[in-house]
């Protein structure tokens, strides 16, 4: 990198997603002294990336861009490309000539969960009911700890990425998340798994929870240790050092995350009629959208 002449006219452009691994020099005034952060887009700039991967493909009249642009939080241009690219396999796999809104729903479950498995043969009637239960969990404390998130599916169709089944919660855009999100986020991963050790018991609990259990871990270790939001360990994080293998901190993270799911448990038992009945229709129709979930949570009670 040494030996650029300004005279040269010459640009040297360079991107990554790691900033934090790049050598120092590189860093250097001179070099790439000029740095650019582009994140994820907000609710305006989706709405002019849909435009724009619309604009040469035919699209109905019922496709609301402005609705798909606020329930694709958190999507990259590339998950959005991918969206509509996907949308359109679909629509020319269904012989149509045009991309509705039934094609952009498929589209986009497939782009967030991968594409649902055709052959459920295989599928036992206790898994289902498993299934149905676990998925319940999230979507009933989504309700109970969540109220602002928009529950866009629940289902119990399995995935050919190997999930059994899924539960699509959208929150708003926001800039920040505070702590009382961060430990209702927590929650809503430990739904699942509460659900399955309220109505099965303990002994019978499953592997299913197992990316449930990693994402409330992350999200209590950065809680504790990266925001500095525990009012016993502070401010101080652990990440300056060089081997962190602070046991008071581990022994924190498992006692939080543990009270968090005695809380989750109890938020269950206490709405255990509507778990059921989440859970009940599940099991007859598979999935469920967000005017479903709210029926069923409003006339439980």
């Amino acid at each position: 990198m040494s030996g650029f002449n300004e005279n040269d006219g010459i640009l040297v452009i360079g991107a990554t997603n790691r900033l934090d691994t790049l050598d120092e020099a590189l860093l250097r005034p001179g070099r790439f002294d000029r740095q650019v952060e582009i994140g994820l887009p907000d609710i305006n700039a989706r709405k002019h990336i849909l435009s724009l991967y619309t604009r040469s493909k035919p699209i109905a009249d019922d496709v609301d861009i402005d609705a798909l642009a606020k329930s694709t939080v958190y999507f990259s241009g590339a998950m959005l490309e991918n969206l509509i690219n996907e949308a359109a396999i679909l629509t020319a796999n269904n012989n149509k000539s045009i991309i509705d809104q039934e094609s952009i729903d498929k589209a986009f479950y497939t782009v967030i969960a991968g594409a649902p498995k055709e052959d459920r043969s295989y599928i036992t009637e206790k898994d289902k009911e498993i299934t149905a239960y676990h998925e319940a969990g999230h979507a009933l404390m989504t309700k109970l700890v969540l109220p602002n998130h928009y529950i866009s599916k629940v289902t119990i169709i399995p995935s050919v990425r190997g999930a059994g089944g899924f539960n699509l919660s959208i929150p708003k855009d926001t800039q920040f998340q505070n702590k009382s999100d961060i430990l209702a986020n927590i929650m809503m991963f430990l739904g699942g798994r509460a659900a399955e050790d309220l109505i099965f018991g303990m002994d019978n609990i499953t592997t299913g929870a197992s990316n449930d259990i990693q994402k409330a871990s992350t999200m209590i270790y950065e809680y504790i240790n990266k925001f500095g939001m525990d009012n016993d360990l502070g401010l101080f994080s652990m990440e300056i050092l060089e081997h962190n293998s602070d046991s008071k901190l581990i022994s924190k993270c498992r006692s939080e995350i543990n009270k968090l799911y005695k809380e989750t448990y109890d938020l269950l038992l206490e709405n255990k009629n509507i778990l059921i009945n989440i859970a009940n229709e599940l099991l007859d129709k598979e999935s469920l959208n967000s005017d479903d979930i709210a029926r069923i949570f409003n006339s439980s009670y």
